[in-house]
């Protein structure tokens, strides 16, 4: 009795929620293609704006792979949309190409992304039984094409950024504040980078115990410039400079400058799907110490060499990479580090992912060390560099999905 009292209460007050289930269409699309989005993306603003394809759950149910790849431009970002065909598309791959501008809002970049992706999908649709349900629109609107004479950038490929920010918390026994500002220019050609950068820093945390208060201060301040120059499409060359403070490394004054060379041995037009580069630079700093150094130093200038070698890899079946770098200083050959780090992101089987990334290096280099043992509170607040030989971290993830491979349905309930 209670349940009939229930369902009549709820056809007398939601009689639209009856008539939608009766009216909603199938969300399985007979005939259309299958779409795996391989992406950190809306998908729901997908789905709702691209419904004629049926969307799964899994790489190896689709007919249809697309990878998304990004890299930083100058002033936002180049996405692309590698389309990969499967089963009776196999061997029809395309790749699409779109821009968005830091400036722009995430509703923009998010129609350029359903616009790139249309774009894509045209030749998969034309091909499958729901060729009839598409509809192509030109419009025209007296524009002209990007890239043509008529576009001028009033800014010429300079970007500027800014930021600030303060934040302020704390309980009974203890509390805490900081503030950061930065401030950036650059300019990002095909042919040459140009970067400037400014930050500072400042972080207060203060504790009471057994009455009495314990006060850390930490402050950094760091000023930096490059110019990064393409030799062509494998080789490039750089310069480096900056100046620093830090309480955290005992640096009252730190000044720097370096130039380097870089070869990759793929194109750099292939940098959003692989690379393999070795990077050499060679460095000179000078260090004027707020505190002497455990190697009795107040001040002193040092010429240092680097050496970096690193590879990442992004596939439909997922992504690797791995790196090694080694730098000593010149006068002393035996002050050095090593380090290596790597990942693997790898779609092992339907529904199974293996995710590992590892990083260890080898610290033989602690030169501006101030004398004298760390206090406990420097231990456990991290007020001031401790001598290590090592660090390390190293995680492991497994996942499984199983269940229906569709997943057209959108419910942005509670999100």
């Amino acid at each position: 009795m209670l349940t009939k009292n229930l369902i009549l209460l709820m056809i007398t007050f939601f009689p639209n929620a009856v008539i939608f289930a009766q009216k909603s269409p199938p969300l399985i699309k007979e005939g259309a293609p299958k779409v795996y989005l391989d992406c950190r993306c809306d998908r729901s603003y997908i789905k709702e704006h691209i419904p004629l394809v049926n969307y799964v759950g899994d790489r190896n149910d689709a007919d249809i792979h697309i990878l998304f790849t990004d890299q930083r431009t100058g002033s936002g970002r180049e996405y692309n949309l590698l389309f990969k065909g499967r089963n009776y598309f196999v061997g029809i791959n395309d790749t699409v190409k779109y821009f968005t501008n830091q400036v722009e809002t995430e509703n923009q970049t998010r129609i350029k992304m359903v616009e790139a992706l249309k774009a894509g999908l045209v030749k998969y649709i034309y091909r499958s039984k729901v060729a009839g349900q598409m509809k192509i629109i030109y419009a025209d609107n007296g524009a002209e094409p990007q890239g043509g004479t008529g576009l001028a950038d009033d800014w010429d490929f300079w970007v500027f950024r800014t930021s600030i920010r303060t934040s302020l918390g704390g309980q009974q026994t203890s509390n805490s504040n900081s503030f950061e500002g930065s401030f950036s220019v650059n300019r990002v050609t095909e042919e040459s980078k140009i970067n400037f950068y400014l930050s500072n820093q400042y972080s207060e945390n203060n504790f009471e115990y057994a009455d009495e208060t314990i006060k850390n201060v930490s402050r950094n301040q760091n000023l930096s410039g490059s110019f990064i120059n393409a030799i062509d499409d494998h080789f490039s060359w750089g310069v480096w400079s900056s100046g620093n403070k830090s309480t955290y490394g005992n640096i009252k004054l730190g000044l720097s400058g370096s130039t380097g060379i870089e070869y990759n041995f793929f194109p750099y037009s292939e940098a959003n799907q692989r690379q393999f580069n070795i990077q050499y630079r060679i460095n000179s700093r000078y260090n004027y110490y707020q505190s002497e150094t455990i190697y009795f130093k107040t001040e002193e200038s040092l010429w240092s060499h680097s050496l970096h070698i690193s590879m990442e890899l992004i596939e439909t079946w997922g992504s690797a990479g791995f790196g090694i770098n080694g730098s000593n200083y010149l006068h002393n050959f035996s002050l050095y580090s090593l380090g290596a780090n790597g990942f693997i992101s790898w779609k092992i089987a339907k529904g199974i992912s293996l995710d590992m990334s590892g990083r260890y290096s080898k610290i033989n280099n602690q030169l501006a060390l101030p004398r004298g043992d760390a206090s406990l509170e420097d231990v456990l607040l991290r007020s001031r560099e401790i001598q290590t030989q090592y660090s390390y971290n190293f995680s492991v993830g497994l996942s499984y999905t199983f269940g229906s491979i569709y997943n057209n349905a959108v419910n942005p309930r509670f999100d």
